[in-house]
């Protein structure tokens, strides 16, 4: 199981991650990402399938940082 998360930050800018071992996110879960040692949570806005918007064939989720 893999899975790329393309994270907007809240200054704008972007990350690309890929995610290892965990299962696959729906649209409007949080995630945690470790960003500059520190654990940064962020919300799936958005999937982007091979064949389809299912979570289950997708291969990149869009993520924005959720403010503190």
């Amino acid at each position: 199981m893999e899975h790329d998360v393309l994270l907007t930050r809240q200054d704008g800018s972007k990350k690309h991650f890929r995610i290892y071992g965990r299962t696959k996110p729906h649209i409007g879960d949080i995630v945690t990402l470790p960003i500059d040692g520190y654990l940064i949570k962020a919300r799936i806005g958005e999937i982007h399938g091979v064949a389809s918007p299912r979570a289950d064939l997708a291969d990149q989720f869009d993520a924005a940082e959720m403010g503190t």
